[in-house]
């Protein structure tokens, strides 16, 4: 298993690989690792967005475009993170279609608690809601009044939810980002240089 550092910097330079930019980029690496963080299949759900291409997914710019289908989870979670702050979006809105909404997630968390908002999804596969103190409320109508025999684990470890394939793909791709090394590239400042000066 990798450690959540590794987790967030391979899927940061992933990232960055597939055209994202630097900022986008880390907030994919982070919010991939919150996910990883709470035993969520991050790993995975990032390999098949990258698998599909993200050239081939729709990014949401504005509330109101026509196209939503095949929504980018990326470009879906940042445009709310960055947008709703406006008294404008506290209203419903319907999307056709929205790809691993798993990493769209993380995003309006961070939008809830920024802006003291709540998001209520609602389709005919999966409901939740998301409030600003961080909970989640998944098919609230479906939540039983007591629980029998059930148990509780309490650990301090955490499950790797992705293959080593997912790893080793991502880290390849991860690679793409690094500048091979030459006495041109290190006079011309990449690099660490030709001093060390930590």
């Amino acid at each position: 298993m990798h450690s959540l550092y590794e987790i967030e910097t391979t899927v940061k330079r992933s990232s960055k690989a597939k055209g994202l930019s630097w900022g986008v980029s880390e907030e994919v690496g982070k919010a991939i690792r919150e996910l990883e963080q709470s035993n969520l299949a991050g790993m995975e759900s990032f390999r098949r967005v990258i698998d599909i291409g993200l050239d081939n997914l729709t990014k949401l710019l504005q509330i109101d475009q026509k196209k939503t289908n095949n929504l980018c989870p990326i470009h879906f979670g940042l445009y709310f993170l960055d947008q709703s702050h406006k008294k404008s979006l506290l209203n419903v809105f319907n999307f056709e279609n929205l790809i691993e909404p798993l990493i769209s997630l993380p995003f309006l968390f961070k939008a809830a608690k920024k802006n003291l908002i709540y998001f209520n999804l609602k389709s005919n596969d999966f409901n939740f809601s998301i409030s600003p103190g961080g909970f989640i409320l998944l098919d609230a109508n479906q939540l039983p009044q007591s629980l029998s025999e059930f148990s509780l684990s309490i650990t301090n470890k955490r499950e790797g939810l992705y293959s080593q394939g997912t790893w080793d793909n991502l880290y390849k791709l991860s690679l793409e980002t690094f500048v091979e090394e030459s006495e041109e590239k290190k006079l011309s400042g990449a690099g660490a240089g030709l001093t060390d000066n930590d």
